[in-house]
């Protein structure tokens, strides 16, 4: 009898517990704000980080999210870069948003730059874009 008596108790403890753990929370409690003026602004700190895979990231990102806010550091990365990897990534980033000033950089680049690689990958991402445009 002792037992079943601390069982009982031991499940009501339980339950009330549970009950009182998740009186407050509404929906709306637990829904997640996202402020894409805010994400923008953190991607472009990180294009201008001195950190590689941080400015890398933040570069893709910011053309997934086709961010025309984001052009004029894209831009920066594809000019002034050390590194012919984040030049290209800048390169991509700025086709997917597809600003026509952008678009223009990418343009130049393909024509101008002294990397072999880049200036390639800069014509094939631009004139990928193009045909895209047309279809």
């Amino acid at each position: 009898m002792k037992r079943i008596l601390t069982v009982a108790l031991t499940i009501v403890l339980a339950v009330s517990l549970t009950t009182t753990a998740f009186a407050g929370t509404g929906k709306d409690e637990n829904k997640a704000t996202f402020d894409m003026a805010t994400v923008e602004a953190n991607l472009i700190a990180g294009v201008q980080s001195e950190n590689f895979g941080l400015r890398t990231s933040a570069a893709t990102m910011l053309g997934d999210l086709k961010c025309p806010n984001g052009v004029l550091a894209l831009m920066s990365v594809l000019r002034n870069d050390t590194d012919e990897r984040a030049r290209i990534v800048a390169a991509l980033a700025l086709t997917k948003i597809g600003d026509p000033v952008g678009m223009y950089a990418v343009k130049q680049t393909a024509r101008l730059d002294s990397n072999e690689r880049v200036k390639k990958l800069c014509g094939l991402f631009y004139q990928e874009r193009k045909q895209q445009e047309i279809s």
